[in-house]
């Protein structure tokens, strides 16, 4: 994915020295993802009018708290600022998706569950919570009835981001490692927790690195977790404060860099479960600090926050989450008010049902460049041993001669965002090959550019049948595998399917 550097603002309340302050003490810089947000001009009357698209990840539940599988876009009301504004894209992602069953040398992708990460933060944490914090990972973990995709990371006194079931490397190949069982992931989390037990360094004390370096870390997972779809984040912490007394006896806000790391995570489909690990007794706070921070955080990313002791109830919600997730998109006029924060509400008109998305996206947001997003993308999805399933895919191979094959892609067109400006059908792809030799990537072929133009009849026709795109392909002897990957540019969403050709 590339990526860039984005300076984050920490705030000093007294005026007098607040560029003083801001020399002294490096502000907050995080890895940021592709935006997903785009600005395109649609023709409205006679007048083209800059419009966003804003995407969201959305949740969806009945009164007993179980997902709701079956919404439709008719049932579902965006408002934005208090203003209605129209939907044009609206898919189900949960796993239970109606997939038809493959024909004789055809291959598709199938949804899977959502990957979960969970965060023991012991930089963070206070001394005489972290037993509990760790005891109640380790309970969560070993009641858990499947481990599929669950990862683990332990964020130690030295602020360090300490891998103890990781993801798989990006330059792993494409076999997912046998799983794991709880009694061997509990065991690996116990011995993490005793070889990083004692105090933090003392440098934690300064609230700037406690911020800076808790933020790092978040923004390196997400990065880390830059597969397709959605991700959830459970984080096991104490949080930091969101305003702190700095060690020159002024205030420091960091209200802007929580605002801008959780909106970058969102930006990555990541969904941040945070629980509260010092609500009460020896951990207690107060002045709820630490909890206003984290509630942001849940609140920006569309997640929940949890207080002390409630880590399975986290991780159970998290995956009941994602069953009854569901990918939404809306149009918005773009304004030229800077960074100001638009808040967003997603109500359901069938009764009982409850919808949880993030709260707000930022008007600053900058519009990234289609073709750098793909390759982006692209670049990850060929090292990823995951498929991405965000875009169905159907794809028949048949073989032309000994080195050269032939693959009809079938894009679902439910899943990709086609508008209709005027009497024709519009859309964008961009389709990428990736081979691989005994599941390790080899190279790629350069990526092509599908431009989407339908009549009614066209349209039609791919709404029952896909959208068909050929590809012919050449390639050398040892290559075992090609994976045909497609991305959208404008909802900026993958699809990729592996399949064996020798």
């Amino acid at each position: 994915m590339s990526t860039k550097f984005l300076q984050q603002g920490i705030s000093v309340k007294k005026k007098a020295r607040r560029s003083g302050v801001r020399r002294m003490f490096a502000v907050l810089w995080v890895i940021s993802c592709a935006c997903a947000s785009l600005t395109f001009a649609q023709s409205s009357g006679k007048s083209d009018l800059p419009r966003r698209l804003v995407k969201l990840s959305v949740a969806a539940t009945d009164a007993k708290g179980d997902p709701v599988l079956d919404l439709r876009a008719g049932d579902v009301q965006v408002r934005e600022d208090g203003q209605p504004r129209p939907i044009v894209f609206f898919r189900f992602e949960g796993t239970n998706r109606t997939i038809s069953p493959s024909a004789p040398r055809e291959f598709i992708n199938r949804p899977a569950p959502a990957l979960t990460l969970i965060v023991l933060d012991r930089w963070n944490e206070r001394l005489m919570t972290m037993a509990s914090a760790w005891h109640d990972v380790s309970v969560a973990l070993a009641h858990l009835e499947s481990l599929d995709r669950i990862y683990v990371y332990f964020l130690t006194g030295h602020g360090d981001l300490l891998p103890v079931h990781p993801l798989p490397r990006p330059d792993a190949d494409l076999r997912v490692p046998a799983p794991t069982t709880a009694a061997e992931l509990v065991a690996k989390v116990n011995d993490a927790a005793r070889a990083f037990e004692g105090f933090r360094d003392i440098d934690a004390r300064d609230p700037v690195l406690r911020a800076k370096t808790t933020c790092d870390a978040l923004s390196m997972l997400s990065l880390r977790a830059s597969m397709a779809g959605r991700k959830n984040l459970i984080w096991v912490t104490h949080g930091f404060p969101l305003s702190a007394r700095l060690v020159t006896g002024e205030w420091g806000d960091f209200t802007v860099s929580v605002q801008n790391l959780a909106q970058m995570v969102s930006r990555s489909q990541m969904v941040i479960y945070t629980v509260d690990q010092s609500e009460q007794g020896a951990g207690d706070d107060p002045a709820g600090l630490g909890r206003q921070t984290l509630k942001i955080f849940s609140a920006l990313t569309g997640g929940r926050w949890y207080a002390s002791n409630r880590t399975a109830e986290a991780i159970a919600r998290a995956m009941a989450d994602a069953r009854g997730s569901y990918r939404l998109a809306y149009d918005s006029p773009v304004r030229e008010n800077g960074r100001k924060e638009h808040k967003i509400r997603v109500d359901s008109v069938r009764r009982g049902v409850r919808l949880l998305t993030r709260e707000t996206y930022f008007g600053d947001e900058p519009d990234p460049d289609p073709d750098q997003s793909a390759e982006a993308a692209f670049n990850s999805q060929s090292r990823c041993p995951f498929e991405a399933t965000e875009i169905a895919l159907r794809v028949a191979m048949s073989r032309r001669a000994a080195t050269a094959f032939h693959f009809d892609i079938y894009v679902d067109p439910a899943d990709v965002l086609i508008h209709r400006p005027g009497e024709r059908f519009e859309g964008g792809l961009n389709v990428m090959l990736a081979l691989y030799s005994n599941s390790i990537f080899q190279d790629a072929l350069l990526p092509n550019q599908k431009d989407l133009n339908f009549t009614q009849e066209e349209f039609d026709s791919a709404s029952k049948n896909g959208i068909l795109i050929p590809e012919d392909v050449t390639v050398k002897n040892q290559i075992q595998q090609v994976r045909v990957m497609v991305f959208d540019r404008a909802l900026h969403r993958m699809g990729s399917v592996t399949i064996p050709i020798r």
